[in-house]
């Protein structure tokens, strides 16, 4: 079989690509499954495992509407170092401030949006940190960058709020 120019030209271009389109979608998906992912649990489950493994509770409240939430969610919780910290440390909990599912929290059902109001939840995102008798030590009302949460959280997860030390005398060291 005999191919004219033109078709042989066709096929020496086409030729680089075809191994390229079929490896890339591989490569990309184990890329995905490779990123490891933040373990959300129930409010309930969260404070049973923080008073068995003595850890903390890390609460993202949060709104749909909430473009800073979306971005806590898309860049922070999507960063490593995050993730390890909060899987180490913390029972991590994400409740939505204006929704009316129903929660129990320290044995009394109540709606999520009840829960945001009964901690004084103003402003989105608030981050709260908790013992893990479920008592509130540290908060943050805003969206943080991720070099920032890590230090946030060994901060609450060393003891270092609930010894009253503040945050910058802990970041100097003065722990």
């Amino acid at each position: 079989m005999r191919l004219s120019a033109y078709s042989l030209a066709l096929a020496l271009l086409l030729t680089p690509f075809a191994g390229r389109l079929e490896a890339e979608p591989a490569a990309g998906n184990a890329k995905a499954a490779a990123k490891p992912a933040l373990k959300w649990m129930s409010l309930e489950s969260a404070l049973k495992n923080a008073e068995a493994s003595k850890r903390y509770l890390f609460v993202s409240v949060y709104t749909d509407w909430c473009g800073y939430c979306k971005k806590l969610n898309a860049v922070t919780f999507k960063s490593a170092p995050v993730i390890a910290e909060l899987d180490k440390n913390f029972e991590s909990v994400r409740l939505n401030a204006e929704s009316d599912a129903i929660v129990t929290w320290k044995g009394k059902k109540m709606t999520s949006r009840a829960l945001a109001d009964h901690w004084g939840v103003e402003g989105f995102p608030t981050l709260l940190f908790l013992n893990r008798r479920g008592e509130i030590v540290g908060s943050f009302s805003s969206y943080v960058e991720p070099e920032l949460m890590v230090k946030l959280l060994t901060y609450i997860s060393s003891g270092a709020r609930e010894r009253k030390v503040t945050f910058d005398a802990y970041l100097e060291g003065k722990s």
